[in-house]
């Protein structure tokens, strides 16, 4: 069982790993390096300490060495560690920033300016959980191909991403998280990209996954002049339905012998994989399964190979997802997948720690315990009938999207969604309505934005699925369109093709891990299509799919 600092770590999974964009799609525009400094006389990074810009102070502006290592870039004991910078980066500039739009207002931001061969792009990182740190990793990734990067704390420190605390008696903070962070540390950055070089962006990209993917919506909503393209996977866009189907998941496994196990979610995903008949190993489509939980029941038996009655009516009750009183369907479920195990599964969010706490309590908590700044029902006490509409109208115009996105799109912006069909933070469902909405609200975005639903994968990696295809970070050596999401995403703005598939390769889909040796493949369909193996053809090479719509039955 894990702890809950363990949980805090893994919350990992709760963020959105990258910025986006690199070296392809478009030709790039090496610029050369701006000129050395005359002995003795600040060179022209550290003369960005001096630069005025609203609201901000720079705290540090400093030329780091090729290959010498970040100072001051530690991410603390309870955050991610994989979030601290990478080794051997090829000099860059670091500005150190923090910004005060309104009194308790303390953004921290980072902008890191490579010294040789920017390619004329900006990347934005999007962080996930409550957020609270810089991350360094992402950062790293996009100045090893020749990008500028732009990152922020969103507006505070905490003890890990699962740390809400800071939000209670300060409103200004969560108005920071929500949505003014990462817009004004973008909005610096573009001042010092063009202080530093000269000139301004050729093209700005933001990549973010779960909290990230949200504030990646945020901006082409909210701001569309921020952002070219955008990359937003199982984005948490109303966070407050998240919370609303947390809570869910918790109340149902409250009664006495309902809670469910870690041990039993091998046992749980064998029997979705056999009920559910996947033809290549993977579930395309999990909502159309029909899946019977009656058949994880033997009594009262504590096995790992059993389920008991209140335990699975438990089950259903997660899967279905929430409801009120008279049967109201509130949010979407978390689907029986095929891959419910596994360190990215159902026992970080879904099932209880060694403490007794649930994960999805802990996440809902943040909300309802702290974003809002009077009293609200705790998580047991939560009533599905009258607390959904006083949580939004707290919380959700500061963290929901609205998807309103026709001015993004008339300016030329590019949106690409993702989902995996197993994610056990946020319902996959949110994302397909997500999508409906924004094109009932948009007749641009036929041409302008592309969903891709990704079968047996977990919350932004993980899983038994195909896990990797560059979603996490900016393109790296090896990425190409036609197997990194976001080297597609580059190449539909600058080039205008619109990525229609996607090579996924199995692995654990973390920005820069290696895919699994030998090689295994699966193709990735824009929605709503789905990928389907060619007769007699093996299953681990994408070039056996195609892309068709999938029969109604």
């Amino acid at each position: 069982m894990k702890t809950r600092e363990h949980l805090a770590s893994l919350s990992a999974v709760l963020l959105c790993a990258a910025a986006a964009a690199a070296t392809w799609g478009g030709t790039p525009r090496p610029i050369a390096p701006p000129p050395l400094a005359q002995s003795g006389a600040a060179g022209p990074c550290e003369k960005l300490a001096g630069l005025k810009l609203d609201d901000v102070d720079v705290v540090s502006a400093t030329a780091q060495p090729d290959r010498a290592p970040v100072e001051g870039a530690a991410v603390g004991a309870r955050g991610v560690s994989w979030m601290m910078p990478l080794p051997e980066l090829p000099a860059f500039c670091r500005v150190v920033g923090r910004i005060h739009p309104e009194a308790g207002s303390d953004i921290g931001f980072e902008v890191w300016l490579p010294v040789k061969g920017w390619d004329g792009r900006l990347s934005g990182v999007g962080i996930g959980g409550f957020g609270g740190m810089i991350d360094y990793r992402s950062l790293s990734l996009i100045i090893k191909v020749g990008q500028a990067g732009v990152a922020t704390d969103t507006g505070h420190t905490g003890a890990g991403q699962l740390d809400a605390s800071w939000a209670k008696g300060h409103p200004q903070r969560v108005r920071d998280y929500g949505w003014r962070a990462v817009h004004l540390a973008t909005v610096h950055a573009k001042q010092l990209v063009e202080a530093f070089y000269g000139r301004r962006a050729d093209k700005s990209y933001f990549i973010g996954c779960s909290g990230g993917g949200r504030q990646g919506l945020i901006e082409a909503s909210r701001f569309p002049d921020d952002y070219d393209g955008v990359l937003a996977g199982a984005p948490a866009a109303s966070w407050t339905d998240v919370a609303i189907a947390m809570i869910n998941a918790v109340q149902a496994q409250l009664p006495a012998g309902a809670a469910i196990r870690v041990d039993q979610m091998q046992l749980l995903e064998s029997e979705v994989q056999r009920q559910c008949h996947p033809t290549d190993g993977l579930i395309s489509d999990p909502r159309k399964c029909g899946f019977d939980v009656k058949r994880l029941e033997c009594g009262t038996n504590s096995s790992a190979q059993c389920f008991s009655p209140a335990q699975t009516k438990a089950l259903s009750r997660i899967q279905a997802g929430a409801r009120d009183s008279a049967g109201r369907q509130l949010t979407g479920g978390y689907l029986p997948a095929g891959a419910e195990s596994g360190p990215f599964g159902w026992a970080t969010y879904l099932l209880t720690d060694a403490s007794g706490a649930f994960g999805a309590q802990l996440h809902a908590d943040g909300l309802t315990q702290n974003f809002i700044q009077d009293q609200f029902p705790t998580a047991a006490a939560f009533n599905f009938d009258t607390d959904p509409t006083r949580l939004k109208a707290e919380l959700s115009g500061d963290l929901d999207v609205q998807p309103r996105l026709s001015k993004f799109f008339a300016r030329g912006g590019k949106l690409i969604l993702w989902h995996g069909w197993a994610d056990p933070a946020i319902p996959p469902q949110a994302t397909l309505d997500l999508d409906a909405a924004i094109h009932r609200n948009s007749s641009r975005a036929k041409n302008s934005e592309r969903l891709f639903m990704v079968p047996n994968v977990q919350h932004c990696f993980g899983g038994n699925g195909p896990a990797s295809f560059g979603q996490n970070n900016a393109p790296q050596p090896g990425d190409k369109p036609d197997n990194s999401m976001a080297a597609a995403l580059q190449e539909w703005v600058e080039k205008g093709r619109a990525p229609d598939a996607i090579t996924a390769r199995f692995g654990l889909g973390l920005g820069g891990a290696p895919a699994v040796q030998p090689e295994r493949q699966r193709l990735l369909c824009a929605y709503p299509r789905q990928a389907v193996l060619k007769s007699g053809a093996a299953p681990d090479s994408a070039v056996n799919y195609n892309c068709r719509i999938p029969s109604r039955n």
